[in-house]
């Protein structure tokens, strides 16, 4: 799996996937990612997007 494909599996984030200002987006450190902004004004969990970032991490190790 790409690390990009990661957030299709998350509801939440499938929902405003398509905001993001570039594609692909990792929802970790580009401008205009609108699930990390979804997570600053609380409508994606905190809990839920450290979950996708432990997951993400995870990944990355076996690439």
């Amino acid at each position: 799996m790409k690390p990009e494909e990661l957030s299709h599996y998350f509801p939440e984030m499938l929902k405003v996937l398509d905001k993001c200002r570039f594609a692909p987006c990792t929802h970790t450190h580009e401008p205009g990612c609108a699930v990390k902004a979804a997570v600053d004004t609380g409508e994606i969990s905190a809990d839920r997007y450290i979950s996708y970032l432990g997951m993400l991490e995870e990944e990355g190790k076996y690439r």
